[in-house]
């Protein structure tokens, strides 16, 4: 292994383990497979990925950016919804649902 190598592979760090199977494997299959690859990608373009939806980017959001919640740019006369922000949350049990 080149020293380059060597010092990419001591900054890179695992995503196996660290959130849920259907949130990694939608990582995965677009070969986002570190945690910095996430942070890179975060928000908008994990938004893009087949498979990864708001529940999928609120559970990155309570992993890796505790107490930071994306909110998309709406469009002229769009307000958010309940159902947009808060309910991907209660899914995962970070919040208790009212």
């Amino acid at each position: 292994m080149s020293p380059l190598t060597d010092a990419h592979a001591a900054h890179v760090t695992p995503l196996a383990g660290k959130l849920s199977n259907r949130a990694f494997n939608a990582l995965a299959r677009h070969n986002i497979t570190t945690v910095e690859e996430v942070v890179a990608a975060y928000p908008e373009r994990l938004l893009k990925l087949a498979g990864f939806g708001l529940q999928s980017l609120r559970e990155v959001e309570a992993v890796f950016f505790p107490g930071q919640c994306y909110l998309a740019e709406l469009k002229d006369g769009q307000r958010p919804t309940k159902r947009m922000h808060d309910a991907p949350l209660a899914a995962l049990g970070l919040v208790p649902a009212r």
